[in-house]
């Protein structure tokens, strides 16, 4: 006993397994757990991938990484935070065009002829506002929206996570692009000129400008860094319609010869979605091509109607129709050089089409068709008979905007 009256621990001592091992088994316990051990080059191996898989993320998103626009990245996903009531959800305003219907991320983004909406997958609306704008036009890249006044002479670029830069220009606007980085391009009229391109930074300052002496402007796309402009134009030669277009280098003041010239096709939209390859959709044809150089495919119609078009990523959707009132239209999806990768047909007319990954949407009277690229065979679903826009949310479902609400529709 301890002098304070307490008894010693008198519990035995844990003695280790090993301990009673003679040398041989010891030897053979080691080398099996050895035999378990992970080898060190696996975790390097993991470690490797681990970087790789980081440093893709980053390039894919390096747009979104940039120093000034991490900031609108957070403003937004805090903004976006929160529950709406679902969907169907009312419009606000009287019209919302087609062409101002379209999804950023998963939400969606329209405009009235009053205000400037945007709304979350719950249909809680991140974004609404009012403008005075007749016939508005939209152009939605990430976290930007731009949205101009056809024939007038204002525009506002949003972003979701509240801020907006005013613009205003000396004559008519006719068309408008936008870059994921902020910078805004416009083309206008122009005194004693066809037309004229004007180009802003992100906080709303005039960078470039250039004047077209030949053919009067219809559309402008720039390419993804913002440092060059497609623009497709517009003359007339011997009768015939002419169109052209255009590779401009917004660092020069020097004037640019036409990259491509089209006759007989009216060229009213073209697309800049990736640094390679421009795409200009016509009344007959739609062109394709390498910015500069001699690279040029011409897709032709083949004397159908071009009833709704769409691009995204390189790729071009194409609604066509034979005959007003024919059972025998298609949908086709062109990749960045003009070649057809995928066809399907429909009884009626196709009204609107997206594309989101491997899969595109068509929208006839009242059906929503989901086309995989690796299927033959549509999957339906019921858009509403007044549906006339859809905008792909991901492959599996889409906004459809009928004239007083918008709906979730979701693949069968």
């Amino acid at each position: 006993m301890r002098k304070d009256g307490r008894r010693y621990d008198t519990q035995p001592i844990p003695i280790r397994k090993h301990a009673l091992l003679d040398p041989k088994e010891e030897k053979k316990e080691f080398e099996r757990l050895r035999e378990h051990r992970v080898p060190r080059w696996v975790y390097r191996v993991i470690a490797i991938l681990a970087v790789a898989a980081i440093a893709v993320l980053a390039w894919f998103n390096r747009t979104n990484l940039a120093p000034e626009n991490v900031l609108q990245w957070v403003r937004t996903s805090i903004v976006g935070m929160g529950v709406g009531d679902g969907y169907p959800k009312a419009i606000s305003g009287s019209n919302v065009g087609a062409r101002n219907f379209l999804c950023s991320g998963s939400n969606i983004v329209y405009a009235s002829d009053t205000s400037l909406t945007v709304c979350n997958t719950t249909a809680k609306e991140i974004l609404s506002t009012q403008h005075s704008y007749s016939n508005p036009l939209m152009q939605v890249n990430g976290i930007r929206i731009l949205l101009c006044s056809i024939g007038g002479k204002n525009a506002q670029m949003f972003t979701t996570g509240g801020d907006t830069v005013e613009l205003t220009t000396d004559q008519n606007i006719l068309g408008a692009a936008l870059t994921a980085k902020g910078r805004t391009a416009l083309i206008t009229a122009a005194d004693g000129y066809c037309g004229k391109l004007t180009v802003y930074d992100a906080s709303g300052k005039v960078i470039s400008h250039y004047w077209f002496a030949d053919y009067f402007p219809t559309a402008v796309a720039l390419n993804p860094e913002g440092t060059k402009a497609a623009v497709t134009g517009v003359s007339s030669q011997e009768g015939e319609i002419v169109s052209a277009v255009y590779i401009i280098p917004l660092d020069s003041d020097k004037a640019v010869k036409p990259q491509a010239v089209c006759s007989g096709n009216f060229l009213s939209g073209v697309f800049w979605d990736t640094d390679g390859a421009v795409a200009a959709v016509g009344d007959t044809a739609a062109v394709f091509f390498k910015p500069n150089t001699s690279e040029k495919k011409e897709y032709s119609y083949n004397g159908e109607q071009l009833t709704a078009f769409y691009a995204k990523d390189g790729r071009l959707a194409l609604g066509l129709m034979p005959y007003s009132g024919s059972q025998d239209n298609r949908l086709v999806v062109l990749d960045s050089s003009g070649n057809e990768i995928y066809e399907t047909k429909f009884t009626e007319r196709v009204l609107s089409v997206s594309l989101s990954g491997q899969t595109a949407a068509a929208l006839t009277n009242g059906t929503l068709h989901f086309c995989s690229f690796s299927s033959a065979t549509p999957s339906d679903a019921n858009a509403g008979n007044d549906a006339y826009a859809v905008a792909l949310k991901d492959e599996k479902s889409a906004y459809v905007l009928g004239i007083s609400e918008v709906r979730l529709v979701k693949r069968g």
